[in-house]
């Protein structure tokens, strides 16, 4: 899971080279903590260290020993550990967190720090166990009622440690103890911004919470929507928009290499510029990717990152953007706070995000024929009640609806004839391989997708496959296995639920993962939170793909990806046939070989590939949802 960062990055001011003060030129621990402070809640990590490292060796003695720089010296070294962690100079950030304990040996940042090595080295094991460790620490601190300003510095580091156990948890697999981890990271953080961050991080972990696990956290979109209940929304006058062409603008912290840009480069490349305007607002930094996007004829690209989501939305409104399209959801550095303020009159989220916000400001959610059955028959009866008695009926029918997690205040349905997105890959793809079953005589399942996604429930499935498939395998890819404590933990709960982990396959993150297909059989997607840009992945290199077909919007991506590939066949609507399927793959090696043969040619083919219809059938979406707004719908 991506997790919002703690700290949001800014660009450097008018793009110059930093040139730190010295101590020399009248540098205090005073003076530089203000600096510093700044510097790092900028994220110019680089910066922070040629501020402080000559600074740190021009100090006397004697001056570092003075009570009342003693603790300004103390907190300057915790920026600059904080700082050499986030540069991923670890051994320098220990030299330090050290120094620090020298002189306060209970440092509630030096252990912070030492988690985020923990973290950045994948002991995720031993990085739950400090965080358990340090939490309780700083419980007992707060209950010992200290002064209010050291009740607020162990707050803030209380939040934060909840934060970072609720992204590890998640990554182990226990997403429920995630979510109540980040709702309390939310509840204890004083900083507004970030407390919504918090919540954002929640809702998003939800997505891996197996659906039988969901009761506890009810009505949670709606209170995301609480925080901005406060926020002015600009108004837009109903007349019809001066600009000759619909102005379309796209917003995200991933217009980047990112897998939203593998379904966004359709709309940019393709787009009918006689009819629209498209305007990219990007919360991220510049990359071969972002520039690739930002070069496409009739783009107009624009940078917001480092602005406050109060001036983000002033830029959309100066534009006049009439559509504006989130693509992050609650994923990491979101523009949801954007959006709260209404900046376009009609606003979309779709692509990035497997579902709804909660976001009472944007009006549609992106879907599909196969996403969307459910909810497209409750906005017909919506609508139809609205025509009929006036819009009396409109609390009933949205009561009836099932827009998953929240109550239908925020995003209606739009549904597309075909795919709610476009497979566009950028980047080279390897050959396909022949089936490894034919040369190994075995057959390989796996799954590539986040191991995250991988909850008691589907492990219990594929158990049972694996039990009626004499001599599978299982290959699973992950960023947790990167590490033995990762490997351990999921061998651990392996035994737990009764796999044989001599039959599973665990291997890390690596540039290469695509040729890594030739390896697996059969993939098996997740559920209730599917593959996206993965399922597409191993559709391409030849693997078919088996997916179960849940409830929800998000629960459906893996059938509406293979549906609109030609291979609905490979859609399970229960548990049972899920299993079916695998193991009718699993005892056809001539099926699986003729899908390596002829699957990529069949995607090419399809509609999760056809960029000029998809971006046609978006195109009519828009201007349907122009007209419903220009006529006060």
């Amino acid at each position: 899971m991506e997790k919002h960062s703690r700290l949001r990055e800014r660009t450097a001011v008018g793009g110059s080279v930093y040139e730190p003060p010295t101590a020399q030129q009248g540098g205090s621990p005073a003076d530089l903590l203000g600096e510093a402070s700044r510097l790092f809640a900028a994220a110019r990590y680089a910066d922070v260290r040629a501020l402080l490292t000559p600074a740190f060796a021009s100090w006397t003695g004697a001056s570092a020993g003075e009570a009342a720089a003693l603790h300004d010296l103390v907190e300057l070294r915790y920026v600059l550990a904080a700082s050499l962690v986030q540069l991923g100079d670890c051994e320098a950030a220990r030299a330090e967190i050290a120094r620090i304990r020298e002189s306060a040996p209970a440092h509630p940042g030096a252990a912070l720090q030492e988690i985020y090595i923990e973290k950045a080295e994948g002991r995720t094991r031993t990085e739950l166990k400090r965080l358990a460790a340090l939490i309780s620490h700083l419980e007992e601190r707060l209950a010992e009622k200290p002064p209010a300003p050291l009740a607020a510095y162990y707050r803030k580091f209380l939040a934060e440690s909840c934060s970072l156990r609720g992204s590890a948890l998640t990554l182990a697999g226990r997403a429920a103890e995630g979510v109540r981890a980040f709702l309390a990271s939310s509840r204890m953080e004083a900083d507004e911004a970030q407390a919504v961050a918090e919540y954002s991080n929640a809702l998003f972990a939800l997505n891996y919470v197996a659906e039988e696990e969901r009761a506890p956290f009810a009505g949670l979109a709606e209170g995301f929507d609480e925080f901005f209940s406060a926020v002015e929304r600009m108004t837009h006058a109903r007349a019809r928009h001066a600009h000759a062409r619909l102005r379309i603008g796209y917003i995200s912290p991933d217009l980047r290499h990112h897998a939203v840009a593998f379904f966004l480069l359709p709309l940019l490349r393709a787009f009918d510029r006689e009819r629209f305007e498209v305007f990219c607002y990007a919360n991220n930094g510049e990359d071969a990717v972002s520039r690739t996007m930002a070069q496409q004829p009739g783009v107009r690209w624009k940078s917001i990152l480092g602005l406050s989501p109060e001036d983000a939305a002033r830029l959309v409104a100066a534009d006049e953007i009439d559509i504006l399209c989130d693509l992050s959801g609650h994923t990491k550095d979101n523009c949801l706070a954007v959006l709260a303020r209404k900046p376009a009159p009609v606003q979309v989220t779709g692509l990035g995000y497997m579902g709804a916000t909660g976001l009472s400001a944007i009006d549609y959610v992106l879907g599909d024929r196969v996403l969307d059955a459910a909810e497209d028959a409750a906005e017909d009866a919506e609508m139809a009640a609205e025509r009929t008695a006036g819009g009396s009926c409109r609390g009933a029918a949205e009561d009836g609806a099932s827009l998953e997690a929240q109550g239908r205040r925020s995003e209606r349905p739009l549904s597309l004839p075909h795919s709610h997105f476009c497979y566009l890959p950028f980047v080279a793809m390897p050959d396909v391989a022949p089936p490894p079953c034919l040369s190994r005589g075995f057959v390989t399942f796996g799954c590539f997708n986040n191991y995250s996604k991988v909850t008691d429930a589907m492990l219990l499935l594929w158990r049972q496959i694996l039990a009626d498939v004499p001599g599978a395998r299982l290959l699973l890819k992950s960023r947790l296995f990167g590490s033995e404590e990762g490997r351990s933990l999921a061998v651990e709960r392996f035994g737990r639920l009764g796999l044989d982990a001599s039959r599973i396959e665990l291997r890390g993150f690596s540039a290469d993962y695509l040729a890594e297909y030739a390896d697996m059989d059969i993939a098996l997607d997740t559920s209730p939170y599917t593959g996206g840009l993965t399922t597409c992945e191993a559709l391409y290199m030849g693997v078919p793909v088996v997916t179960l077909k849940g409830g929800t919007h998000g629960a459906r991506f893996g059938a509406s990806i293979l549906q609109n590939a030609g291979l609905a066949e490979l859609v399970a609507k229960s548990e049972r046939e899920y299993a079916e399927i695998a193991e009718l793959l699993a005892g056809s090696p001539e099926t699986l070989q003729m899908l390596r043969e002829k699957q990529r040619d069949m995607l090419l083919a399809s509609p999760l590939m056809n960029f000029r219809q998809y971006v046609q059938e978006v195109e009519a979406a828009y201007e349907k949802v122009w007209r419903r707004w220009e006529d006060g719908e």
